[in-house]
């Protein structure tokens, strides 16, 4: 199947768990108000339209498009430093870890149902349940990938250290589809990356050149103000978790068949 039809079917899918669109549009809708309020100041949007390559976050986040969307917590970028999180001190390690347990929650809960859907029926139940299950596996995944971003405390060049995960990118899929151990997830998703650098560029320059031309769309409701910025949210969340689900079935796909080729060969 290629790529544009898998992506073509994942809107079915999509559409029957259609509910798990309001996570990614509680949270950057929740962290836009508090921004404002905890800083007391009006977001305006300065994002110019520049063409991505590459899979958007998961779950997905306006802030894929708009790149100074407002973090309550922790942002590095040409303006410096913004958030709650400006020095590394025991209380914003504290803080840190605690967003970094409900955030890792809320990603394992989010692609566990992506994972289901279409497959099998699923409801909120199943969010809670295996949002606690996988949980720990995506605290570590997240752990992980904010580490580069702290270490912008110590020197702004290690912010680019950010970009070495990139090769992780497979594992959050492999949690949730392979059975395996953390260490296994890890080799899984890493080797998957390597294995299929052709699919993989293929995947970016569709799924970020569709998301691209979405995000034209964005960035002008988002000039409007903020009934425009919510409209953004939404769009970004329902096609973000369409992409999602796209890249997950792909992954899925290309792993259970070379699975039945390794035991093919072993009873052949």
């Amino acid at each position: 199947m290629s790529i544009t039809d898998m992506l073509n079917k994942q809107f079915q899918s999509i559409h029957k768990v259609i509910w798990i669109i309001l996570l990614p549009l509680i949270i950057d809708i929740g962290e836009l108000n508090l921004f404002e309020r905890i800083f007391k100041t009006e977001y305006q949007p300065l994002s110019k339209f520049v063409f991505k390559l590459g899979f958007i976050s998961s779950p997905p986040s306006i802030r894929y498009t708009l790149e100074d969307f407002p973090s309550v917590f922790f942002q590095y970028n040409s303006s410096g430093f913004r958030g709650l999180i400006n020095q590394i001190n025991p209380t914003n390690i504290l803080l840190l870890l605690s967003f970094v347990l409900i955030t890792s929650f809320l990603h394992s809960g989010y692609l566990s149902v992506i994972s289901q859907a279409g497959h099998k029926g699923v409801t909120f139940k199943d969010f809670l349940r295996d949002g606690n299950q996988l949980w720990f596996k995506f605290f570590v995944l997240t752990l992980l990938g904010i580490i580069p971003s702290l270490g912008v405390f110590i020197s702004v060049n290690l912010f680019y250290l950010n970009f070495i995960f990139i090769i992780l990118v497979y594992v959050q899929y492999s949690i949730v589809v392979d059975k395996v151990s953390l260490k296994d997830n890890f080799k899984l998703g890493i080797s998957f990356l390597f294995e299929n650098l052709g699919l993989t560029i293929k995947m970016a320059f569709v799924f970020g050149f569709l998301f691209s031309l979405i995000g034209i769309v964005i960035i002008i409701l988002a000039g409007m103000g903020q009934n425009g910025i919510v409209v953004g949210v939404v769009l970004t969340a329902y096609f973000g978790a369409v992409i999602n689900k796209a890249v997950l079935e792909i992954y899925r796909e290309v792993s259970q068949k070379k699975s039945e080729e390794i035991n093919f060969s072993k009873y052949a």
